[in-house]
């Protein structure tokens, strides 16, 4: 059984990429700081058996579709609340964002906030963000650290190359990165925890209140080169 004792702050469209960064020189997070760990305490995938892992979207939408082809997928993954699908265009990589909530994606989870992200300039999928947020309460915060768990042990378990996957590494005071790994495609499975646990958030007396736990899980095709909009050399 794993054990997380922590915090969490949340994103929309690519913010992995601050998460990326911050990791090639964060340090590991240590036990009593609130990390991850197996029962053995170690931090490391054990070797497995079998073809290796892939990272091709999530559920029926994979990347490379167009947004058409994602609306008939998301119809077929989730046909009880596709009708609350809603579409935006983020305000600076210009990429469109189409986004339902999922109720009880694992069982007794609450709901999910799920984003499919295309890019800029191709108009196809290159990036799912899966969302669980705290309430704020003990409970709701016991939910997202056992959401977490439980998908640290999932993917632990999947046959990545050993040299691309990172476990338990804390990027900042309350954010850990509970798991990264990568395909041989350099396809990338990123899962994020977030924010400030309700007793901590009790203990502020002064200042503007800390967020709620926080899980954002990215499934995301190319970290990077991503497709987003940039002003172009010269422009400005």
């Amino acid at each position: 059984m794993v054990i997380l004792a922590i915090w969490l702050m949340g994103s929309c469209g690519l913010a992995w990429r601050q998460a990326a960064t911050a990791e090639e020189s964060a340090p590991k997070a240590e036990a009593e700081q609130g990390a991850v760990k197996d029962q053995s305490g170690k931090d490391q995938a054990s070797p497995h058996v079998g073809p290796p892992a892939t990272v091709d979207g999530f559920r029926q939408a994979r990347f490379g579709m167009s947004e058409e082809q994602v609306r008939q997928a998301i119809r077929r993954d989730f046909p009880t609340v596709a009708a609350k699908l809603t579409s935006a265009v983020h305000a600076s990589e210009k990429t469109t964002v189409l986004s339902l909530p999922v109720a009880d994606l694992l069982p007794h989870t609450g709901t999910a906030h799920i984003s499919y992200i295309f890019g800029y300039h191709s108009k196809q999928l290159i990036q799912v963000n899966i969302v669980w947020s705290s309430d704020g309460s003990t409970a709701g915060d016991e939910t997202v650290v056992g959401t977490a768990n439980s998908l640290h042990d999932y993917f632990i378990s999947e046959n990545f190359q050993s040299t691309s996957v990172v476990v338990n590494r804390q990027l900042a005071e309350n954010a850990i990165l509970v798991f990264r790994a990568s395909d041989d495609r350099k396809r990338t499975i990123l899962l994020l925890l977030s924010g400030v646990a309700a007793s901590a958030r009790s203990d502020e007396k002064k200042g503007p209140r800390p967020p709620p736990l926080t899980l954002e899980l990215s499934y995301i095709e190319d970290t990077a080169h991503p497709d987003v909009f940039r002003i172009g050399q010269g422009q400005f």
